[in-house]
């Protein structure tokens, strides 16, 4: 390592501690022990256009929360358009340097909101550069024109968490060859008293999984370069783990006091005067010029070799398409529910009716995936003309994930910062677990589309003790998350009219059951998340607000109930998010405050609650049931069609 290169592997560290020292918080112990990772696969591996931070084929580095000063300081070096504000913005509203990894910052490929999920959607990253990659190999079999890798840079502990596990073997399964996982393992100095009790060896985890593996010394370029050139032609996924020793150069190397505390003020003055540093945020000019001079010898000539080739071959509008794809981030679908017609005797399963318009969706772009966790068969979600994805199957569109809930939310959230529009399907009662990150394609704005099944407790089977009863409401109450609970085939065109041009995340909640083609639905009104579906006969005394399968029931139990001098309106309310989105007039002209409205849904009280004239007016649980047949349970629920209109009827007494 020459003097220049410590010199500037100072100068990213100090960057890294000021903008820790400026936020009031940050891990100085990891930013001390491992800037010259990031130093070494910029300047030395990465394949990157360091004029443009939108370089198509860049290869993709992907980091956890604690690394982001590292990141940040990183990018200003390489980067002249990363500024020092960026820098010093680091952790305050709405800057580029968000104390959580986000999308929006130019130079992050996916957000981080919790340990260990950098694992997953690096996967997700690596699946889709391959799938496009094999798909561009279709049309010009040696293009290089997508051709990059992903790195993810985390340390030892975040490979501990399940969805790191499940990631990572669903990598092996799938031969990703162009991921490279970089874990920091920090060693703790001996006088520390601190012993390493929750550590495992990481080496024969991932050689038990088939992955190129490789141990080195962190404090050595050499050995940083060397590893990663190995990991750029190996035919498997690699792991790099990086020994290094945690707040090296510190006063006191290796005590975890450096975790989320900044340097003190005589601290930071004596490492600036140790890095030859007089001022905060301060970066050597001499050093930007020398690493632009050396991205240009190593860098330059391949850069312009991939201009030419991406000049010729976009004459071709197959290879045009998906380049335009990768540069956009966007997937571009027409889709007419008028072109479909649908017989007023249509009766058929919301699974199966989902499914036959999700695949006219499909058919119109092969930029839309669909996964599951769970048998394809059993969920309806799957393309029906493309194969499993799989190694020998990289271009196949349906991917299956087994019972690898978390890992696959990650994945689709890695597949869906390139630009996917991916669909994946769980039942209802896996929600709690695909959270964490349902919650991070909201807050990164990602076009995935969480299909759930098994909808209520009385699920697909009807003796399984493990019913969905609060899973509906907790999505309902994710910020930036429109959930969609359709009521028939008429909301599904609906649905799918929105989703082909809505690119942020939403759930739909698809039930089991067969349902008719219902009089009074239509598709043009989905957008609204409520409306109308039966008029009252003159002057409406009450209103029913329904949701999913239960508005067939809805309208049934106001026929059954108009001899008793009752005069309903029927509203179903597929989105309470669009409804809300709606203005007030068309809110208080549906749903009048004078009149009692009451609420039908198989699930959770809770937030439906708010539309009622009161809670006793919401025709729903409070609380979990056993298993047991369709009749048992509503009746267990109260929420038989007699105990229904019993209730109605007493209240209307009121």
């Amino acid at each position: 390592m020459s003097k220049l290169d410590v010199n500037i592997i100072n100068n990213i560290k100090m960057l890294g501690l000021d903008m820790i020292e400026e936020a009031g918080s940050g891990d100085v112990g990891l930013t001390l022990s491992s800037a010259q990772i990031f130093y070494s696969l910029f300047m030395e591996n990465l394949n990157f256009d360091y004029h443009n931070m939108n370089f198509i084929n860049r290869d993709r580095v992907v980091v956890s929360n604690r690394l982001l000063p590292l990141m940040y300081a990183t990018l200003h070096m390489f980067y002249k358009d990363f500024s020092l504000d960026n820098l010093r913005e680091f952790k305050k509203l709405n800057s580029l340097t968000s104390g959580y990894a986000n999308i929006k910052t130019p130079g992050i490929e996916i957000g981080s909101i919790l340990p260990g999920d950098v694992s997953a959607t690096s996967v997700g990253i690596a699946l889709g550069e391959r799938y496009l990659e094999s798909l561009l190999k279709i049309e010009e079999p040696k293009s290089k024109l997508i051709d990059f890798h992903t790195i993810c840079i985390c340390t030892e502990e975040e490979l501990m968490t399940g969805m790191s596990y499940e990631s990572t073997s669903f990598a092996s399964l799938m031969n990703l060859n162009k991921l490279i996982y970089i874990i920091i393992k920090d060693g703790i100095a001996k006088d520390s008293g601190i012993k390493e009790t929750f550590n495992e060896d990481l080496v024969d985890r991932f050689i038990s999984l088939n992955y190129n593996v490789e141990e080195i010394n962190g404090n050595s370029i050499s050995s940083i370069k060397g590893a990663i050139e190995d990991a750029y032609v190996s035919k498997k996924p690699t792991v790099i783990v990086v020994n290094t020793i945690y707040a090296k150069d510190s006063d006191r190397e290796g005590l975890n006091k450096y975790f989320n505390t900044p340097l003190n003020s005589n601290e930071m003055n004596n490492l600036r005067v140790k890095y030859n540093l007089t001022m905060p945020f301060e970066v050597k000019e001499e050093y930007r010029k020398e690493i632009e001079k050396n991205l240009d010898k190593r860098l330059g000539k391949k850069l312009l070799n991939y201009d030419e080739e991406y000049k010729e071959s976009i004459a071709d509008l197959k290879i045009k398409e998906i380049m335009e794809f990768l540069q956009n981030r966007e997937v571009n679908i027409k889709f007419i529910p008028e072109n479909i017609k649908i017989n007023d005797g249509y009766e058929e399963s919301l699974l199966i009716s989902n499914h036959k318009i999700l695949n006219i969706v499909a058919s119109k772009s092969p930029f839309v995936l669909v996964g599951s966790n769970d048998n394809f068969i059993s969920s309806k979600s799957t393309i029906a003309k493309s194969k499993i994805m799989s190694k020998e199957e990289p271009t196949g569109r349906n991917i299956l994930f087994g019972k690898r809930t978390e890992a696959m939310g990650g994945i689709a959230c890695g597949l869906a910062s390139l630009g996917f529009k991916i669909f994946i399907s769980s039942p209802l009662v896996d929600a709690a677990l695909l959270n964490p990150f349902i919650k991070l394609s909201a807050i990164n704005n990602l076009n995935v589309n969480y299909i759930f099944t098994q909808d209520t407790f009385l699920n697909t089977y009807e003796k399984s003790g493990n019913s969905a009863t609060y899973e509906l409401n907790l999505l309902r109450l994710i910020p930036d998350l429109i959930t969609i609970r359709p009521a028939d085939i008429n909301e599904i065109l609906g649905t799918y009219e929105l989703l082909s041009n809505y690119s942020k995340p939403t759930a739909l909640i698809i039930g089991s059951e067969k349902v008719k083609k219902l009089q009074g639905t239509n598709y043009k009104y989905l957008v609204a998340g409520a409306y109308r579906v039966k008029k009252e006969r003159e002057y409406a005394n009450a209103i029913i607000i329904a949701t999913g399968s239960e508005v067939e029931l809805a309208l049934k139990i106001v026929d059954e109930l108009a001899p008793y001098g009752i005069d309903f309106r029927v509203v179903t309310m597929p989105s309470c998010e669009l409804y809300e989105m709606q203005k007030e007039k068309y809110q208080n002209v549906l749903l009048p405050k004078e009149i009692k409205t009451f609420v039908l849904e198989y699930g959770n009280k809770l937030v439906l609650s708010k539309y009622a004239t009161s809670e006793e007016y919401v025709l729903g649980t409070s609380g979990y049931s056993d298993s047991g047949t369709k009749e048992e349970l509503l009746n267990y629920h109260g929420l038989s069609i007699n105990q229904i209109k019993a209730k109605i009827m007493e209240l209307m007494k009121k």
